[in-house]
């Protein structure tokens, strides 16, 4: 008989200030496990009966409940407090609340809806939603009706399928009904617009509120909010401001929106995933929105599933998470499926896009270059031995990358760039000294000059195109190009520009002295009347950015490995809302010499192999990790496979 089955097995857990008291059993500070639970794991002090429990960094009724729970798988009869009881009847009701939405989520994807597209329809224009503006597609309305049906739900419908106004939907039925007042999304600076854009379309009687400005301007903003508000805030403000979007919480009924959740997907650390797990206890909805939740790996959605359900009811904790994860993936996707939706590419409709692949003759002095990175590329190789593994580490220390930069503007190669972090090259005399040769005012690079002539077309019908390069130097070259060349409006985003609050200061003199932010940027080039051209590196408008409507031309200077940013891109201009005679052209630019391939093939190559997996993790019905990392180099350079293809270019195996 153990120490704990020799007395009363009767112990009393209580409030104490900011602690849990657990005392009046002696096995509780006799007991060797209980003492290693009490002591160690939690943290505890020792009183003469018990415990005294530290809240920490815990709410302390999550604190209570963990106790309870260790409690009572151990046998003992637990007496509470009414503070401690309450916790207990709220969590029990949690839970049961929890299994009821599973049965009804579960349900849903059999068929079984207390709701049907029509009533869902009438319902959003009797509460004034404008459906000769905004009519909703059946995949938008089936995203209101699972909305409905879970609760809390997370929408992973791809890039470009309607989240927002799908959401907004949602929230004009809530808010209808009375289940909530107000709305605050968080997102990233780039939704802001698209947000207000939406709301002004579909739901003129929301009042959106853009959260900026010092703490005191903040704090402000967030009292004037009243029933039909739209806030809207970034990730950083959310943080900042914990303590006044929960007050906002405990004020009015609110639907918390994260939008972009997959910028909240860190496992461990950080500071924008517990701020809005806090926040989220308090919303009366809640709703994650992402085309992409899981760049990285199935880790990825600990913390989004749990804002969703805050108490963990999806996800279990942190650690037997990632084991299943690693393990029984399917099982975690089984457990949320019924809490999500995700609406594919197909379903929206959408014509193909026409790729149009340009073969672009460089110039002597661009194909010498090329050639000496080669030779330099090719002689590390060879220093390696003859061990593949060794030669494949080596072509990766020499930066591959370099090819594809040589192929593009040689000029890049002299300079570290902003976008990709790549070093100048050195320690090649030779090749140095034909780069102090090159002048691009001289002679633009060849794929640059290639542009412009697609580009003549497009600025003579009056079109306006969206130029890509993943090279921030280039792009500055090029939009000079084409100003001289083309006498357009020319309008340039990159990692330089700033996103928005970033820009914000509540000292300047006046907004006028405020740089120009990206948003402005996109919307100036939107709005300018006639042909113009938005020239972009991928990394900057990858997500929250609408091109389709004004802009229905992309042309690519470069490609990297990176195939999520080259399908990403094309998304910008190729989503829901095209115009029934829209055509979207993708212009593709890929230097040869003397009709012979260069690395611009290689990349081609490879992207085509990865497009049809990665289409299905981006585009397809089924989610799965796309394998992104967060190194942006890495990423651009490529896989195994890709470094085998360009060993085997550089030794002469493949053409």
């Amino acid at each position: 008989m153990s120490e704990a089955d020799s007395v009363s097995m009767t112990v009393r857990v209580e409030f104490d200030g900011d602690a849990v008291l657990v005392r009046g059993n002696q096995a509780l500070v006799k007991d060797r496990q209980l003492r290693l639970y009490f002591g160690s794991l939690l943290g505890a002090q020792r009183i003469s009966d018990g415990w005294r429990c530290p809240r920490r960094r815990r709410e302390l009724g999550e604190l209570a409940l963990q106790i309870d729970r260790y409690l009572a798988r151990r046998g003992f009869s637990v007496s509470r407090d009414e503070g401690v009881d309450d916790s207990v009847r709220r969590d029990e009701e949690r839970q049961r609340s929890f299994a009821r939405t599973r049965k009804a989520a579960q349900d849903l994807r059999e068929g079984v809806t207390p709701f049907s597209l029509h009533e869902i329809q009438a319902e959003l224009i009797s509460a004034g939603w404008n459906n000769d503006e905004r009519p909703l597609r059946p995949h938008q309305l089936d995203a209101v009706i699972h909305g409905l049906t879970v609760g809390n739900a997370a929408n992973f419908s791809v890039p470009g399928a309607g989240k927002t106004a799908s959401t907004l939907a949602l929230a004009t039925v809530h808010q209808n009904a009375g289940t909530i007042d107000c709305i605050v999304v968080v997102g990233p600076l780039s939704s802001f617009r698209p947000w207000e854009l939406e709301a002004a379309t579909a739901t003129p009687w929301l009042r959106p509120i853009r959260i900026r400005g010092n703490a005191g301007k903040r704090r402000s903003l967030y009292g004037d909010a009243v029933p039909g508000s739209l806030l809207i805030l970034s990730y950083a403000v959310a943080a900042s401001d914990q303590r006044q979007l929960i007050t906002l919480c405990e004020r009015l009924n609110v639907m918390l929106v994260v939008d972009e959740s997959h910028r909240v997907k860190r496992f461990r650390g950080g500071i924008w995933a517990p701020a809005l797990l806090e926040v989220s206890k308090r919303a009366r909805v809640r709703i994650i929105l992402s085309g992409t939740p899981m760049p990285q790996s199935g880790r990825d959605l600990y913390s989004q599933l749990n804002i969703v359900w805050p108490g963990r009811e999806l996800t279990g904790p942190r650690d037997p998470f990632a084991a299943e994860v690693k393990d029984h993936f399917h099982r975690v996707l089984d457990r949320v499926t019924p809490f999500m939706i995700r609406t594919p590419k197909r379903a929206l409709g959408l014509p193909e896009a026409t790729i149009v692949r340009h073969a672009v003759e460089l110039s002597e002095l661009e194909a010498q270059i090329y050639n000496l990175v080669v030779q330099n590329l090719r002689r590390r190789v060879d220093a390696a031995g003859s061990v593949e593994r060794a030669r494949l580490e080596a072509l990766r220390r020499g930066r591959p990358l370099r090819l594809i930069q040589a192929a593009t503007n040689p000029e890049l190669l002299g300079r570290l760039d902003l976008g990709i972090p790549i070093p100048p090259v050195s320690g090649a005399p030779t090749l140095l000294s034909r780069l102090d040769t090159y002048d691009p005012l001289t002679t633009p690079a060849a794929k640059s000059l290639k542009a412009i002539e697609v580009l003549t077309g497009v600025v003579a019908e009056q079109e306006k195109a969206v130029v890509w390069s993943s090279f921030i130097a280039n792009l500055d070259r090029f939009s000079e190009l084409a100003k001289a060349r083309l006498q357009v409006p020319v309008f340039q985003v990159d990692g330089r520009i700033a996103t928005g609050d970033e820009a914000y200061d509540d000292n300047l003199a006046s907004p006028a002295d405020a740089p120009e932010t990206r948003e402005q940027v996109i919307s100036s080039f939107l709005s300018c009347r006639g042909p113009a051209l938005l020239v972009a590196n991928p990394a900057s408008c990858s997500e929250s950015i609408s091109l389709h409507m004004a802009c229905q031309t992309a042309v690519y200077l470069d490609r990297t490995y990176d195939c999520a940013q080259w399908l990403q891109s094309i998304d910008r201009i190729h989503r829901l809302g095209l115009p029934p005679t829209a055509k979207v052209v993708v212009h593709i630019l890929q230097a040869v010499m003397q009709d012979k391939p260069t690395a611009d093939f290689l990349v081609d190559s490879a992207l085509l192999r990865k497009e049809e997996v990665m289409r299905q993790l981006l585009e397809g019905a089924e989610l799965g990790p796309i394998g992104q990392s967060d190194n942006a180099l890495a990423d651009a350079e490529g896989d195994f496979s890709d470094l085998h293809e360009m060993l085997k270019y550089l030794l002469g195996i493949a053409p």
